[in-house]
């Protein structure tokens, strides 16, 4: 903006300054309106207040991935359920992957968690959205590939890090990934 003006005000100090205040005032907008552009898409967003509200769900107390997926759900999950989109569902929580078993006779569906030995560490945030979701009448039905020993020796390095955990909690142990 400085070399607009006529050159003996371009060497005045009291106009530098000026200039100098002005534009720290121009770039703190440019950044506050960056930062607030960031918040409008869900993909970017680090405030999920607005998101939530807008579909419908509470506050809750999570990392920002596993906020990011409720959000993405809920938007998904409008309308008819089918198994593509359940499986795409899924996979918003869980990347390693599952199989899915439709039982039409039976109204139950068979999710099996089979890209990886154990529970998954967000499964109940997995159940709440496919809840959330899912017709009233369908029945659904988790399955995991439980630890053998082997797996639950090469999960948890040493077996005093079982000890705490019943056999049932080691079969379906899965290393947390932060």
């Amino acid at each position: 903006m400085i070399e607009r003006l006529p050159q003996y005000y371009r060497n005045s100090k009291t106009v530098k300054d000026v200039y100098s205040a002005v534009q720290k005032l121009l770039d703190k907008v440019n950044a506050d309106i960056e930062s607030e552009d960031l918040k409008l898409f869900i993909v970017t967003t680090d405030d999920f207040t607005l998101h939530n509200r807008d579909v419908g769900l509470g506050e809750i107390q999570a990392d920002d991935e596993t906020k990011r997926a409720r959000v993405v759900a809920r938007i998904r999950g409008r309308g008819i359920l089918t198994k593509p989109e359940l499986r795409e569902l899924i996979s918003i929580y869980e990347k390693a992957g599952c199989s899915i078993t439709e039982h039409f006779s039976e109204y139950t569906v068979t999710v099996l968690f089979d890209g990886e030995r154990g529970k998954p560490n967000n499964f109940n945030e997995i159940v709440e959205a496919v809840e959330e979701v899912k017709p009233a009448h369908i029945k659904i039905c988790y399955v995991f590939i439980k630890n053998s020993w082997f797996d639950a020796r090469e999960k948890l390095g040493t077996w005093d890090n079982a000890s705490a955990l019943t056999w049932d909690e080691i079969q379906l142990y899965r290393r947390r990934t932060e």
